[in-house]
């Protein structure tokens, strides 16, 4: 088994015969795995909590994600910069 299945991760692309240069992979879930689609449903219901922490709601559909904050004035500008920061620690 691979010890580096969640770190010292890259990707390249290859179209026809060409191939991209090397790209590290800092986060996210390795697609065509076996273990793929488990490690996306953690790593999409951590996103979950953190956003219910800060009370921000989400829709979460495949891999895309719609935050949802009714802001009326700037009193929830912060809370909504707050989720977000959260979002790339946790995620990060």
């Amino acid at each position: 088994m691979d010890t580096n299945f969640f770190s010292v991760r890259t990707h390249q692309t290859k179209v026809g015969s060409y191939l991209s240069d090397t790209a590290a992979l800092i986060s996210g879930v390795v697609q065509g795995s076996g273990i793929g689609p488990l490690m996306f449903l953690v790593y999409i219901n951590e996103l979950a909590a953190v956003l219910e922490r800060y009370g921000i709601k989400g829709k979460l559909f495949a891999d895309d994600v719609k935050l949802y904050l009714q802001i009326l004035n700037y009193v929830r500008v912060p809370q909504l910069q707050q989720a977000v920061d959260a979002l790339v620690v946790s995620m990060g």
